[in-house]
């Protein structure tokens, strides 16, 4: 190829190459072949075309290294601005988007730290103790709520096991399962006259948050609550005797016209309801008293209870079918009153609040997975609404507050069973449809659980 050849296709690949390229690399690919032909046209003139235009492809290359070599230099002294290397064309560009990176990166970090000053700001001044801690439960960050709760120091405890700095049974269950949505109430670690209330939120297995405030002033009131609740339905009582007395009295009288009778029928009726809601008011005060101990209580046949109390109900509601599925050899360690009483409501409200023809189905099964014993109440009745599946267990409170009435509910009865279950350290669950059936089950823990034939060995 002569020189002629080579020069007229250096037009061609300048015109085609940076039409698609920057202007810098347009410069930096212009410069080169300029001083590529150059450097032919001097290699020509004394010879040596191919050396003259080696040698100035190799200090081409030595003199980009010393560009890029001052870059590196610069960004590992700290790439401030007013030492950047005197570069041309590319390394010029490649050194303005450093400095152009870096300033947004310091933006970024001025901005990041501004919100972590006002979140430490914010959290320094919640009332509420806050603890993240890792999936060993290491404390990595607590707000100084924590040292004057928890006695836990922002600084001073950093990196240590919270489970060293708190001791406490509960406390250490608490820790270990794997339940984010239950709380525990704790004395105070600093002053035993204070509760906590301390709850647990889990990230992705890696991080936990505590979050621990003081209900002290709450658990005054619930105990007010509770103690108000106890007098005034045992100084009712008395009261609610002697008129029912009185009332007996009326009954058996023979001379009282019939219109007075009908009247003296229904002060009987709404005495016996008032009794009612007297005596459920004390069972749910005695219940809401204390846990039962892990190893309290006396071992209930749960299989044979739910026979004894399906007979007489088959007889009351006749026209209902009954569907048992009942292990025999599951038994509860825990109070035989009280889990008949929760037992017993939710067989009656199954029958209660659900029409001719309906199918309960009664189960007391073991959970494989969980090792709880689980007793379940299910039928295909009208079901009810999700908004009110939340609310069901609460004291009086009632889906359809004329139909309960008119049935003689109180509205106590699933408070009493959600109540008696957790006496014994389980919990009910509710689910329900309408027009699908409602399904109510109640969950004794595993801890509770016997089997009758190793009680028979015993």
């Amino acid at each position: 190829m002569s020189f002629s050849t080579r020069y007229d296709l250096l037009p061609v690949f300048s015109v085609l190459a940076p039409a698609m390229l920057s202007a810098n690399f347009k410069s930096e690919i212009t410069w080169f072949f300029t001083g590529c032909l150059a450097a032919l046209v001097i290699g020509t003139i004394v010879g040596w075309p191919a050396s003259t235009l080696v040698l100035f492809m190799a200090a081409y290359v030595v003199w980009v290294l010393y560009r890029l070599e001052s870059i590196v230099s610069w960004l590992r002294s700290g790439a401030k601005a007013g030492h950047a290397p005197f570069s041309h064309w590319l390394c010029d560009e490649m050194v303005e988007l450093i400095h152009r990176e870096k300033k947004y990166s310091r933006k970024q970090k001025n901005r990041y730290r501004k919100s972590l000053a006002q979140f430490n700001s914010l959290a320094a001044n919640l009332p509420d103790a806050i603890i993240v801690m890792d999936s060993d439960f290491v404390i990595r960050w607590c707000n100084p709520a924590s040292g004057a709760m928890l006695n836990i120091h922002p600084e001073r405890d950093l990196g240590q096991r919270i489970d060293n700095l708190i001791r406490n049974p509960e406390f250490g269950e608490f820790l270990s399962s794997d339940n984010d949505a239950s709380e525990v109430e704790l004395p105070g670690p600093v002053a035993s006259d204070r509760v906590l209330a301390i709850r647990k939120v889990l990230k992705d297995n890696r991080m936990t948050v505590l979050i621990a405030a003081d209900i002290t002033q709450r658990v005054k009131v619930r105990e007010m609550r509770k103690a108000f609740v106890a007098d005034v339905s045992h100084e009712l009582r008395t009261p609610l005797t002697v008129i029912r007395g009185y009332l007996e009295m009326l009954q058996e009288d023979d001379t009282i016209e019939p219109p007075v009778m009908d009247a003296v029928n229904e002060l009987t009726a709404q005495s016996d309801r008032m009794r009612g809601i007297v005596d459920d008011l004390l069972v749910l005060s005695k219940l809401e008293a204390n846990l039962l101990g892990e190893r309290e209580g006396e071992i209930v046949n749960v299989a044979a209870m739910i026979r004894s109390m399906i007979g007489p109900l088959k007889k009351e509601a006749s026209r209902h079918r009954f569907e048992l599925n009942l292990d025999d050899s599951l038994a509860v360690l825990g109070s035989e009153r009280e889990i008949y009483s929760a037992c017993n409501n939710l067989l009656t409200n199954a029958i209660k609040y659900t029409g001719d023809g309906t199918i309960v189905s009664v189960s007391w099964q073991l959970d494989d997975n969980t090792g709880s014993a689980l007793y379940e109440v299910s039928d295909n009745g009208p079901g009810i609404e999700a908004r009110h599946l939340s609310r069901l267990s609460e004291r009086f409170y009632r889906v359809d507050a004329g139909r309960s009435r008119q049935q003689g509910g109180t509205g106590l009865g699933l408070a009493i069973v959600k109540h008696a279950i957790q006496r014994h350290g389980g919990y009910l669950d509710i689910k329900s449809h309408p027009g699908s059936g409602s399904q109510f089950t109640a969950a004794f823990p595993a801890n509770r659980v016997q089997l009758m034939s190793k009680v028979a060995n015993q």
